[in-house]
Protein backbone atom coordinates (compact mmCIF):
# COMPACT_ATOMS: atom_id res chain seq x y z
CA UNK A 1 0.00 0.00 0.00
CA UNK A 2 1.27 3.44 -0.89
CA UNK A 3 1.83 5.97 1.85
CA UNK A 4 0.66 9.58 1.67
CA UNK A 5 3.35 12.22 1.70
CA UNK A 6 1.37 13.95 4.42
CA UNK A 7 1.22 10.96 6.79
CA UNK A 8 4.45 11.95 8.48
CA UNK A 9 3.17 15.52 9.11
CA UNK A 10 -0.48 15.12 10.22
CA UNK A 11 -2.30 12.60 12.42
CA UNK A 12 -3.81 9.47 10.92
CA UNK A 13 -7.59 9.13 10.74
CA UNK A 14 -8.89 6.98 13.58
CA UNK A 15 -10.58 3.83 12.28
CA UNK A 16 -14.37 4.37 12.08
CA UNK A 17 -14.24 8.18 11.86
CA UNK A 18 -16.44 9.33 8.95
CA UNK A 19 -15.35 12.99 8.79
CA UNK A 20 -12.27 14.42 7.16
CA UNK A 21 -9.27 15.11 9.39
CA UNK A 22 -8.25 18.06 7.16
CA UNK A 23 -11.68 19.67 6.77
CA UNK A 24 -13.76 19.36 9.91
CA UNK A 25 -17.41 18.43 9.40
CA UNK A 26 -16.90 17.25 5.84
CA UNK A 27 -18.03 13.66 5.14
CA UNK A 28 -15.61 11.22 3.56
CA UNK A 29 -17.42 10.42 0.32
CA UNK A 30 -14.36 10.02 -1.91
CA UNK A 31 -11.30 7.71 -2.10
CA UNK A 32 -7.86 8.95 -3.25
CA UNK A 33 -6.37 6.18 -5.37
CA UNK A 34 -3.00 7.95 -5.37
CA UNK A 35 -2.65 8.09 -1.57
CA UNK A 36 -4.99 5.13 -0.88
CA UNK A 37 -6.93 7.02 1.82
CA UNK A 38 -10.54 8.33 2.09
CA UNK A 39 -11.10 12.02 1.22
CA UNK A 40 -13.86 14.66 1.25
CA UNK A 41 -15.03 16.80 -1.64
CA UNK A 42 -13.03 19.80 -0.39
CA UNK A 43 -9.83 17.70 -0.53
CA UNK A 44 -10.08 17.74 -4.34
CA UNK A 45 -8.79 21.30 -4.40
CA UNK A 46 -6.37 21.14 -1.48
CA UNK A 47 -4.85 18.06 0.09
CA UNK A 48 -5.46 15.71 -2.85
CA UNK A 49 -5.39 18.26 -5.67
CA UNK A 50 -4.50 16.59 -8.98
CA UNK A 51 -4.85 13.06 -7.50
CA UNK A 52 -6.96 10.23 -8.92
CA UNK A 53 -10.21 10.25 -6.89
CA UNK A 54 -13.05 7.70 -6.83
CA UNK A 55 -16.43 7.72 -5.15
CA UNK A 56 -16.13 5.75 -1.92
CA UNK A 57 -19.19 3.59 -2.65
CA UNK A 58 -17.30 2.15 -5.65
CA UNK A 59 -14.93 0.45 -3.21
CA UNK A 60 -17.46 -0.57 -0.56
CA UNK A 61 -19.34 -2.89 -2.93
CA UNK A 62 -16.10 -4.76 -3.67
CA UNK A 63 -15.16 -4.78 0.02
CA UNK A 64 -18.61 -6.17 0.93
CA UNK A 65 -18.02 -9.09 -1.44
CA UNK A 66 -14.68 -9.80 0.24
CA UNK A 67 -16.39 -9.77 3.65
CA UNK A 68 -19.10 -12.13 2.40
CA UNK A 69 -16.42 -14.51 1.05
CA UNK A 70 -14.60 -14.44 4.41
CA UNK A 71 -17.84 -15.22 6.28
CA UNK A 72 -18.64 -18.10 3.93
CA UNK A 73 -15.15 -19.62 4.11
CA UNK A 74 -14.98 -19.26 7.87
CA UNK A 75 -18.40 -20.82 8.51
CA UNK A 76 -18.17 -23.61 5.95
CA UNK A 77 -14.48 -24.53 6.17
CA UNK A 78 -12.49 -23.10 9.08
CA UNK A 79 -15.11 -23.52 11.81
CA UNK A 80 -16.01 -27.01 10.55
CA UNK A 81 -12.33 -27.99 10.66
CA UNK A 82 -11.94 -26.56 14.17
CA UNK A 83 -15.01 -28.51 15.32
CA UNK A 84 -13.43 -31.68 13.95
CA UNK A 85 -10.24 -30.89 15.86
CA UNK A 86 -12.27 -30.33 19.04
CA UNK A 87 -14.03 -33.67 18.57
CA UNK A 88 -10.65 -35.31 17.94
CA UNK A 89 -9.27 -33.81 21.15
CA UNK A 90 -12.34 -35.08 23.05
CA UNK A 91 -11.66 -38.56 21.71
CA UNK A 92 -7.99 -38.26 22.66
CA UNK A 93 -8.98 -37.21 26.17
CA UNK A 94 -11.18 -40.31 26.48
CA UNK A 95 -8.39 -42.51 25.10
CA UNK A 96 -5.92 -40.85 27.48
CA UNK A 97 -8.17 -41.63 30.46
CA UNK A 98 -8.73 -45.21 29.31
CA UNK A 99 -5.02 -45.72 28.66
CA UNK A 100 -3.92 -44.58 32.11
CA UNK A 101 -6.81 -46.40 33.77
CA UNK A 102 -5.54 -49.58 32.13
CA UNK A 103 -1.97 -48.78 33.15
CA UNK A 104 -3.11 -48.10 36.71
CA UNK A 105 -5.01 -51.37 36.75
CA UNK A 106 -1.97 -53.24 35.44
CA UNK A 107 0.23 -51.55 38.03
CA UNK A 108 -2.16 -52.44 40.87
CA UNK A 109 -2.33 -56.05 39.62
CA UNK A 110 1.46 -56.25 39.45
CA UNK A 111 1.79 -54.73 42.91
CA UNK A 112 -0.65 -57.23 44.41
CA UNK A 113 1.20 -60.05 42.67
CA UNK A 114 4.55 -59.01 44.09
CA UNK A 115 3.53 -58.29 47.67
CA UNK A 116 4.20 -61.84 48.79
CA UNK A 117 7.83 -61.72 47.62
CA UNK A 118 8.51 -58.03 48.18
CA UNK A 119 9.39 -58.14 51.88
CA UNK A 120 12.26 -60.58 51.37
CA UNK A 121 13.78 -58.56 48.55
CA UNK A 122 13.40 -55.30 50.47
CA UNK A 123 15.53 -56.69 53.28
CA UNK A 124 18.26 -57.60 50.80
CA UNK A 125 18.06 -54.27 48.97
CA UNK A 126 18.20 -52.22 52.19
CA UNK A 127 21.24 -54.20 53.22
CA UNK A 128 22.81 -53.41 49.88
CA UNK A 129 22.04 -49.70 50.27
CA UNK A 130 23.61 -49.73 53.72
CA UNK A 131 26.75 -51.32 52.28
CA UNK A 132 26.87 -48.67 49.55
CA UNK A 133 26.45 -45.95 52.16
CA UNK A 134 29.33 -47.35 54.19
CA UNK A 135 31.51 -47.67 51.08
CA UNK A 136 30.79 -44.04 50.19
CA UNK A 137 31.65 -42.95 53.73
CA UNK A 138 34.99 -44.79 53.53
CA UNK A 139 35.80 -43.14 50.21
CA UNK A 140 34.92 -39.70 51.55
CA UNK A 141 36.94 -40.19 54.74
CA UNK A 142 39.93 -41.31 52.69
CA UNK A 143 39.49 -38.36 50.34
CA UNK A 144 39.36 -35.98 53.32
CA UNK A 145 42.54 -37.49 54.77
CA UNK A 146 44.28 -37.12 51.39
CA UNK A 147 43.24 -33.48 51.20
CA UNK A 148 44.43 -32.80 54.74
CA UNK A 149 47.75 -34.53 54.03
CA UNK A 150 48.15 -32.56 50.80
CA UNK A 151 47.36 -29.35 52.68
CA UNK A 152 50.02 -30.11 55.27
CA UNK A 153 52.56 -30.81 52.53
CA UNK A 154 51.81 -27.49 50.86
CA UNK A 155 52.03 -25.65 54.18
CA UNK A 156 55.38 -27.30 54.86
CA UNK A 157 56.68 -26.23 51.46
CA UNK A 158 55.49 -22.67 52.10
CA UNK A 159 57.27 -22.62 55.50
CA UNK A 160 60.44 -23.93 53.88
CA UNK A 161 60.26 -21.15 51.30
CA UNK A 162 59.69 -18.52 54.00
CA UNK A 163 62.66 -19.84 55.99
CA UNK A 164 64.75 -19.83 52.84
CA UNK A 165 63.87 -16.19 52.18
CA UNK A 166 64.84 -15.21 55.73
CA UNK A 167 67.94 -17.33 56.35
CA UNK A 168 69.00 -18.77 53.02
CA UNK A 169 72.16 -17.75 51.23
CA UNK A 170 72.14 -16.48 47.67
CA UNK A 171 73.29 -19.82 46.32
CA UNK A 172 70.62 -21.69 48.32
CA UNK A 173 67.92 -19.42 46.94
CA UNK A 174 69.31 -19.82 43.45
CA UNK A 175 69.37 -23.61 43.76
CA UNK A 176 65.77 -23.82 45.01
CA UNK A 177 63.91 -25.91 42.44
CA UNK A 178 60.23 -25.17 42.04
CA UNK A 179 57.81 -24.02 39.39
CA UNK A 180 55.72 -21.05 40.55
CA UNK A 181 53.40 -21.43 37.53
CA UNK A 182 52.73 -25.14 38.00
CA UNK A 183 49.08 -26.03 38.55
CA UNK A 184 47.97 -27.61 41.82
CA UNK A 185 47.04 -31.26 41.32
CA UNK A 186 44.58 -32.10 44.08
CA UNK A 187 43.68 -35.65 45.11
CA UNK A 188 41.10 -37.23 42.82
CA UNK A 189 37.49 -36.75 43.92
CA UNK A 190 36.08 -40.19 44.83
CA UNK A 191 33.39 -41.74 42.67
CA UNK A 192 30.36 -42.41 44.84
CA UNK A 193 27.54 -44.90 44.41
CA UNK A 194 23.96 -44.06 43.41
CA UNK A 195 21.08 -46.51 43.07
CA UNK A 196 17.85 -46.62 41.05
CA UNK A 197 15.25 -49.25 40.15
CA UNK A 198 12.21 -49.95 37.94
CA UNK A 199 9.47 -52.66 38.12
CA UNK A 200 10.08 -56.04 36.50
CA UNK A 201 7.37 -57.83 34.49
CA UNK A 202 8.38 -61.50 34.97
CA UNK A 203 8.54 -62.36 38.69
CA UNK A 204 7.83 -66.08 38.21
CA UNK A 205 10.90 -66.73 36.11
CA UNK A 206 13.24 -64.29 37.79
CA UNK A 207 12.26 -64.24 41.43
CA UNK A 208 15.31 -62.21 42.42
CA UNK A 209 14.29 -59.52 39.94
CA UNK A 210 10.64 -59.39 40.98
CA UNK A 211 10.99 -56.07 42.72
CA UNK A 212 13.03 -54.65 39.84
CA UNK A 213 16.55 -54.86 38.60
CA UNK A 214 18.71 -52.55 40.66
CA UNK A 215 21.30 -50.38 39.02
CA UNK A 216 24.11 -48.82 41.04
CA UNK A 217 25.71 -45.73 39.58
CA UNK A 218 29.26 -44.69 40.37
CA UNK A 219 30.00 -41.08 39.61
CA UNK A 220 27.18 -40.36 37.11
CA UNK A 221 23.49 -39.62 37.11
CA UNK A 222 20.75 -41.95 35.90
CA UNK A 223 19.16 -41.18 32.57
CA UNK A 224 15.98 -43.19 33.15
CA UNK A 225 12.83 -42.42 31.20
CA UNK A 226 9.14 -43.03 32.01
CA UNK A 227 8.02 -46.53 31.19
CA UNK A 228 10.60 -48.53 33.13
CA UNK A 229 13.63 -48.37 30.85
CA UNK A 230 16.11 -48.67 33.72
CA UNK A 231 16.29 -51.95 35.60
CA UNK A 232 17.23 -52.95 39.14
CA UNK A 233 18.99 -56.23 39.77
CA UNK A 234 19.67 -57.94 43.08
CA UNK A 235 23.23 -59.20 43.57
CA UNK A 236 24.99 -61.52 45.90
CA UNK A 237 27.68 -61.24 48.53
CA UNK A 238 30.20 -59.53 46.27
CA UNK A 239 28.31 -56.29 46.74
CA UNK A 240 26.82 -53.78 44.32
CA UNK A 241 27.88 -53.77 40.69
CA UNK A 242 28.74 -50.58 38.91
CA UNK A 243 26.25 -48.70 36.80
CA UNK A 244 25.58 -50.33 33.47
CA UNK A 245 23.96 -49.01 30.36
CA UNK A 246 20.55 -50.39 29.38
CA UNK A 247 21.55 -51.68 25.98
CA UNK A 248 19.74 -52.65 22.83
CA UNK A 249 19.94 -56.33 23.80
CA UNK A 250 18.37 -55.62 27.21
CA UNK A 251 15.46 -53.88 25.53
CA UNK A 252 15.02 -56.50 22.84
CA UNK A 253 15.44 -54.07 19.95
CA UNK A 254 17.40 -54.27 16.76
CA UNK A 255 20.11 -52.08 18.20
CA UNK A 256 19.71 -49.07 15.96
CA UNK A 257 22.11 -46.17 16.30
CA UNK A 258 19.45 -43.92 17.85
CA UNK A 259 18.37 -46.55 20.40
CA UNK A 260 21.91 -47.41 21.44
CA UNK A 261 23.25 -43.87 21.66
CA UNK A 262 20.31 -42.23 23.41
CA UNK A 263 21.75 -43.22 26.78
CA UNK A 264 23.19 -39.96 28.02
CA UNK A 265 24.57 -38.55 24.78
CA UNK A 266 23.79 -38.42 21.07
CA UNK A 267 26.26 -38.86 18.25
CA UNK A 268 27.25 -35.76 16.32
CA UNK A 269 26.30 -35.78 12.62
CA UNK A 270 30.02 -35.71 11.89
CA UNK A 271 32.98 -36.28 14.17
CA UNK A 272 34.83 -33.03 14.95
CA UNK A 273 38.62 -32.83 14.81
CA UNK A 274 39.37 -30.47 17.70
CA UNK A 275 43.12 -30.52 17.18
CA UNK A 276 45.75 -32.47 15.26
CA UNK A 277 49.53 -32.50 15.22
CA UNK A 278 52.58 -34.58 14.43
CA UNK A 279 54.04 -36.23 17.51
CA UNK A 280 57.77 -35.74 18.17
CA UNK A 281 57.92 -39.37 19.35
CA UNK A 282 56.45 -42.66 18.14
CA UNK A 283 53.38 -43.89 20.06
CA UNK A 284 51.99 -47.40 20.50
CA UNK A 285 49.96 -46.67 23.67
CA UNK A 286 48.49 -43.40 24.98
CA UNK A 287 46.96 -42.50 28.38
CA UNK A 288 45.32 -39.04 28.63
CA UNK A 289 45.58 -37.42 32.07
CA UNK A 290 43.03 -35.37 34.02
CA UNK A 291 44.90 -32.13 33.30
CA UNK A 292 44.55 -32.44 29.53
CA UNK A 293 47.95 -33.98 28.79
CA UNK A 294 48.83 -37.58 27.85
CA UNK A 295 51.44 -40.15 28.76
CA UNK A 296 52.72 -42.17 25.80
CA UNK A 297 54.98 -45.11 25.15
CA UNK A 298 56.35 -46.98 22.17
CA UNK A 299 56.84 -50.70 22.43
CA UNK A 300 60.47 -50.57 21.27
CA UNK A 301 61.48 -47.68 23.55
CA UNK A 302 62.54 -47.33 27.18
CA UNK A 303 61.27 -43.73 27.43
CA UNK A 304 57.81 -42.49 28.47
CA UNK A 305 57.14 -38.98 27.09
CA UNK A 306 54.39 -36.79 28.59
CA UNK A 307 52.84 -34.66 25.83
CA UNK A 308 50.76 -31.51 26.19
CA UNK A 309 47.72 -30.61 24.06
CA UNK A 310 49.96 -29.24 21.30
CA UNK A 311 52.22 -32.29 21.12
CA UNK A 312 55.12 -30.73 23.01
CA UNK A 313 57.12 -33.03 25.29
CA UNK A 314 56.84 -31.59 28.81
CA UNK A 315 58.44 -34.50 30.67
CA UNK A 316 60.35 -37.70 29.96
CA UNK A 317 60.70 -40.76 32.18
CA UNK A 318 63.48 -43.19 31.25
CA UNK A 319 63.70 -46.85 32.25
CA UNK A 320 66.43 -49.49 32.12
CA UNK A 321 64.58 -51.75 29.67
CA UNK A 322 61.93 -51.43 26.97
CA UNK A 323 58.34 -50.74 28.08
CA UNK A 324 55.58 -53.01 26.71
CA UNK A 325 52.48 -51.06 27.71
CA UNK A 326 51.17 -48.35 30.07
CA UNK A 327 47.93 -47.67 31.98
CA UNK A 328 46.65 -44.81 34.14
CA UNK A 329 44.88 -45.51 37.44
CA UNK A 330 41.30 -44.12 37.15
CA UNK A 331 41.17 -43.39 40.88
CA UNK A 332 44.69 -42.21 41.80
CA UNK A 333 45.79 -40.99 38.35
CA UNK A 334 49.18 -42.65 38.78
CA UNK A 335 50.95 -44.14 35.76
CA UNK A 336 51.67 -47.88 35.64
CA UNK A 337 53.80 -49.75 33.12
CA UNK A 338 55.12 -53.22 32.37
CA UNK A 339 58.45 -54.28 30.95
CA UNK A 340 59.77 -57.73 30.11
CA UNK A 341 59.05 -59.19 33.56
CA UNK A 342 58.13 -56.38 35.98
CA UNK A 343 55.06 -54.32 36.86
CA UNK A 344 56.05 -50.72 37.55
CA UNK A 345 54.46 -47.58 39.01
CA UNK A 346 55.63 -44.01 38.42
CA UNK A 347 56.62 -42.39 41.70
CA UNK A 348 58.70 -39.24 42.23
CA UNK A 349 59.64 -39.15 38.56
CA UNK A 350 60.93 -42.74 38.44
CA UNK A 351 59.39 -46.12 37.61
CA UNK A 352 59.40 -48.21 40.77
CA UNK A 353 59.00 -52.02 40.59
CA UNK A 354 55.86 -53.17 42.44
CA UNK A 355 56.05 -56.88 41.62
CA UNK A 356 57.20 -59.35 38.97
CA UNK A 357 55.35 -61.96 36.92
CA UNK A 358 56.36 -65.47 35.90
CA UNK A 359 55.36 -64.88 32.27
CA UNK A 360 56.17 -61.86 30.12
CA UNK A 361 53.49 -59.13 30.46
CA UNK A 362 52.17 -57.96 27.10
CA UNK A 363 49.53 -55.46 28.23
CA UNK A 364 48.37 -53.78 31.45
CA UNK A 365 45.14 -52.23 32.74
CA UNK A 366 44.60 -50.61 36.16
CA UNK A 367 40.96 -50.90 37.30
CA UNK A 368 38.76 -48.61 39.38
CA UNK A 369 39.05 -51.12 42.24
CA UNK A 370 42.86 -50.68 42.11
CA UNK A 371 43.52 -54.14 40.70
CA UNK A 372 46.24 -54.71 38.12
CA UNK A 373 45.06 -56.69 35.09
CA UNK A 374 47.99 -58.20 33.16
CA UNK A 375 47.71 -59.73 29.71
CA UNK A 376 50.21 -62.53 29.08
CA UNK A 377 50.60 -65.31 26.53
CA UNK A 378 47.42 -67.45 26.58
CA UNK A 379 46.02 -65.88 29.75
CA UNK A 380 44.95 -62.78 31.62
CA UNK A 381 45.58 -62.43 35.35
CA UNK A 382 44.31 -60.08 38.04
CA UNK A 383 46.68 -58.95 40.81
CA UNK A 384 46.57 -56.62 43.76
CA UNK A 385 48.89 -53.62 43.56
CA UNK A 386 51.34 -55.51 45.79
CA UNK A 387 51.46 -58.48 43.41
CA UNK A 388 49.08 -60.96 45.07
CA UNK A 389 47.37 -63.09 42.41
CA UNK A 390 43.58 -62.77 42.64
CA UNK A 391 42.39 -64.62 39.54
CA UNK A 392 43.51 -65.84 36.13
CA UNK A 393 41.79 -67.05 32.99
CA UNK A 394 44.13 -70.04 32.95
CA UNK A 395 41.92 -71.51 35.70
CA UNK A 396 38.96 -71.70 33.31
CA UNK A 397 38.29 -74.63 31.00
CA UNK A 398 38.09 -72.50 27.87
CA UNK A 399 41.21 -70.70 26.73
CA UNK A 400 39.75 -67.67 24.92
CA UNK A 401 42.81 -65.38 24.85
CA UNK A 402 46.08 -66.02 23.08
CA UNK A 403 48.08 -62.79 22.88
CA UNK A 404 46.22 -59.86 24.53
CA UNK A 405 47.91 -56.74 23.16
CA UNK A 406 45.64 -54.03 24.67
CA UNK A 407 42.97 -53.80 27.41
CA UNK A 408 40.45 -51.27 28.74
CA UNK A 409 38.04 -51.23 31.71
CA UNK A 410 34.47 -49.98 31.30
CA UNK A 411 33.72 -47.10 33.75
CA UNK A 412 30.03 -48.12 33.72
CA UNK A 413 29.95 -51.94 34.04
CA UNK A 414 33.61 -52.55 34.99
CA UNK A 415 33.81 -55.17 32.23
CA UNK A 416 37.22 -55.64 30.59
CA UNK A 417 37.66 -55.37 26.81
CA UNK A 418 40.71 -57.16 25.40
CA UNK A 419 42.21 -56.89 21.93
CA UNK A 420 43.09 -60.51 21.20
CA UNK A 421 45.76 -61.70 18.78
CA UNK A 422 43.00 -63.70 17.06
CA UNK A 423 41.88 -60.42 15.46
CA UNK A 424 38.90 -59.98 17.74
CA UNK A 425 37.83 -58.03 20.83
CA UNK A 426 36.90 -60.16 23.82
CA UNK A 427 34.71 -58.67 26.57
CA UNK A 428 35.01 -60.20 30.05
CA UNK A 429 33.29 -59.42 33.32
CA UNK A 430 35.12 -58.32 36.46
CA UNK A 431 35.78 -61.99 37.33
CA UNK A 432 37.52 -62.56 33.97
CA UNK A 433 34.62 -64.63 32.64
CA UNK A 434 34.01 -64.29 28.90
CA UNK A 435 30.79 -62.44 28.03
CA UNK A 436 31.05 -62.02 24.26
CA UNK A 437 33.45 -61.71 21.33
CA UNK A 438 33.27 -58.96 18.69
CA UNK A 439 34.77 -60.02 15.36
CA UNK A 440 34.09 -56.89 13.32
CA UNK A 441 30.54 -57.58 12.16
CA UNK A 442 28.84 -54.59 10.51
CA UNK A 443 25.19 -54.52 9.29
CA UNK A 444 24.73 -54.87 5.52
CA UNK A 445 22.90 -51.53 5.38
CA UNK A 446 26.12 -49.80 6.36
CA UNK A 447 28.47 -49.39 3.40
CA UNK A 448 31.60 -47.46 4.44
CA UNK A 449 34.07 -46.22 1.90
CA UNK A 450 36.96 -48.10 3.53
CA UNK A 451 35.97 -51.54 4.73
CA UNK A 452 37.34 -54.01 2.19
CA UNK A 453 39.93 -55.72 4.37
CA UNK A 454 39.67 -58.14 7.26
CA UNK A 455 38.99 -56.77 10.75
CA UNK A 456 42.23 -56.21 12.70
CA UNK A 457 41.81 -54.31 15.99
CA UNK A 458 44.96 -52.81 17.45
CA UNK A 459 43.53 -50.80 20.39
CA UNK A 460 40.25 -50.48 22.29
CA UNK A 461 38.94 -47.99 24.85
CA UNK A 462 35.63 -47.52 26.69
CA UNK A 463 34.01 -44.08 26.67
CA UNK A 464 32.13 -42.49 29.58
CA UNK A 465 28.79 -44.10 28.67
CA UNK A 466 30.08 -47.66 28.35
CA UNK A 467 30.43 -47.81 24.56
CA UNK A 468 33.60 -49.14 22.93
CA UNK A 469 35.86 -47.32 20.49
CA UNK A 470 37.93 -49.80 18.49
CA UNK A 471 40.83 -48.87 16.23
CA UNK A 472 40.72 -51.06 13.08
CA UNK A 473 44.31 -51.22 11.82
CA UNK A 474 43.59 -52.78 8.43
CA UNK A 475 40.68 -50.53 7.44
CA UNK A 476 42.18 -47.31 8.89
CA UNK A 477 39.05 -46.39 10.83
CA UNK A 478 37.58 -46.08 14.33
CA UNK A 479 34.47 -48.13 15.18
CA UNK A 480 31.92 -47.30 17.87
CA UNK A 481 30.41 -50.43 19.44
CA UNK A 482 27.86 -50.73 22.24
CA UNK A 483 28.84 -52.38 25.51
CA UNK A 484 26.92 -55.47 24.37
CA UNK A 485 28.81 -55.81 21.11
CA UNK A 486 26.33 -54.11 18.75
CA UNK A 487 27.83 -52.05 15.92
CA UNK A 488 26.84 -48.36 16.10
CA UNK A 489 28.90 -46.35 13.62
CA UNK A 490 32.28 -45.71 12.04
CA UNK A 491 33.17 -42.45 13.76
CA UNK A 492 36.35 -41.63 11.82
CA UNK A 493 38.22 -42.82 8.75
CA UNK A 494 41.84 -41.82 8.27
CA UNK A 495 44.59 -41.94 5.64
CA UNK A 496 46.77 -44.04 7.97
CA UNK A 497 46.31 -47.09 10.15
CA UNK A 498 44.88 -46.71 13.64
CA UNK A 499 47.55 -47.26 16.29
CA UNK A 500 46.48 -46.11 19.78
CA UNK A 501 43.41 -44.70 21.56
CA UNK A 502 42.60 -42.96 24.84
CA UNK A 503 39.62 -41.10 26.30
CA UNK A 504 40.59 -37.78 27.90
CA UNK A 505 38.73 -35.22 29.97
CA UNK A 506 35.24 -34.24 28.79
CA UNK A 507 35.02 -37.23 26.46
CA UNK A 508 37.75 -36.05 24.07
CA UNK A 509 39.12 -39.03 22.11
CA UNK A 510 42.91 -39.01 21.70
CA UNK A 511 43.64 -41.09 18.60
CA UNK A 512 47.02 -41.94 17.10
CA UNK A 513 47.48 -42.94 13.46
CA UNK A 514 50.69 -44.32 11.88
CA UNK A 515 52.36 -44.07 15.31
CA UNK A 516 52.94 -40.30 15.11
CA UNK A 517 49.79 -38.54 13.80
CA UNK A 518 47.68 -37.46 16.79
CA UNK A 519 44.10 -36.22 16.48
CA UNK A 520 41.80 -35.03 19.28
CA UNK A 521 38.27 -36.02 18.26
CA UNK A 522 34.75 -35.30 19.53
CA UNK A 523 32.05 -37.69 18.27
CA UNK A 524 29.20 -37.13 20.76
CA UNK A 525 27.32 -34.28 22.42
CA UNK A 526 27.93 -35.43 25.98
CA UNK A 527 28.94 -31.81 26.59
CA UNK A 528 26.69 -29.27 24.83
CA UNK A 529 28.05 -26.31 22.92
CA UNK A 530 26.40 -23.90 25.40
CA UNK A 531 27.67 -25.79 28.46
CA UNK A 532 30.16 -23.65 30.41
CA UNK A 533 32.14 -26.73 31.40
CA UNK A 534 32.34 -27.82 27.76
CA UNK A 535 33.43 -24.35 26.65
CA UNK A 536 36.21 -24.35 29.22
CA UNK A 537 37.30 -27.85 28.19
CA UNK A 538 37.28 -26.95 24.51
CA UNK A 539 39.24 -23.77 25.26
CA UNK A 540 41.89 -25.85 27.03
CA UNK A 541 42.05 -28.38 24.19
CA UNK A 542 42.42 -25.74 21.52
CA UNK A 543 44.85 -23.56 23.48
Amino acid sequence: MATSIYEGQIPQRPQGQSTCIHHKGRQLDLYCKTCEVPACIKCMSSTHAGHLLWELNQLTSEKKQDIRSFISKTENVDLVEIDEFINSVDNSLKENINCFEQLSEQLNTQTAKLKGELDLLVVHTLSLYQQMEEDNAKLLHTYKQDLEMYSEQLKQKVEECKELLQLGTDIQIYDKDFDENSSVSLPVTPTLAIASFTPNSDPQRYLEQALGEMETLYGCQSHGRPGGDLTVRSHGKDGPPARRQTSDIDRGTDGTEEEICNQGYNLLPQTKILKKWRSPCLISSICPTTDGRAWTCFIYSNTLPLLDRKGKVVEKVKHDTMISDISLSPTKNTLWACDKCNILELESGRLQTRFSTNAEPLSICITASEHVIIGMHNKISKFTTSGELVQTTAETEEQFVTRPCRMSECPVTHNIAVVNHRREVVIMDNDLQKLLVYTGGIPDVFTPTKRDRSFKPLDVVYDGMGNLVIGDYNNQCLLLISGRGQFIRIIHTDDYWSQALGIGTHGVLWSVFRSDNVKLLQYNDMYKEDDDEYKEAKKCVLS
